[in-house]
């Protein structure tokens, strides 16, 4: 079926929950698909950012609850493909911007603690 413009329509979310996933949860996704492929070799340890509590910190689990979500889209929508369009234009932009030098896990190298939510004013009726 297309949408407008004639293009296809995105797989709707009541028949993405149909489909059993690879993995059952984010923390299972994490751990067996992206954890062993950006792994780290024991000289570059102190160089890389991040932390075994990455669960702990909330902007982490979001963009690992989007990419697994991703994935699992991806490899229903493109059985033969999906692996590279999921790392190429998925998982590599987000992995690089949470173990960036100033990204989410930036702090952990030397003492993990999870992500301050900036603060924030309840902004008043008149504005």
């Amino acid at each position: 079926k297309s949408g407008s413009a004639g293009m296809p329509r995105p797989m709707s979310y009541a028949v993405f929950c149909l489909i059993k996933p690879l993995y059952p949860d984010v923390i299972s996704f994490v751990v067996k698909e992206l954890c062993p492929y950006y792994g780290k070799t024991a000289g570059r340890a102190s160089q890389v950012n991040w932390t075994p509590e990455w669960h702990k910190h909330p902007e982490a689990i979001k963009r690992f609850t989007a990419l697994w979500c991703r994935f699992e889209k991806l490899r229903i929508q493109e059985p033969d493909t999906y692996l590279e369009t999921f790392y190429r234009l998925h998982a590599d932009y987000h992995m690089d911007r949470i173990m960036k030098p100033d990204g989410v896990f930036a702090d952990c190298k030397k003492a993990d603690t999870p992500l301050i939510p900036l603060t924030t004013s309840q902004p008043s009726k008149d504005e």
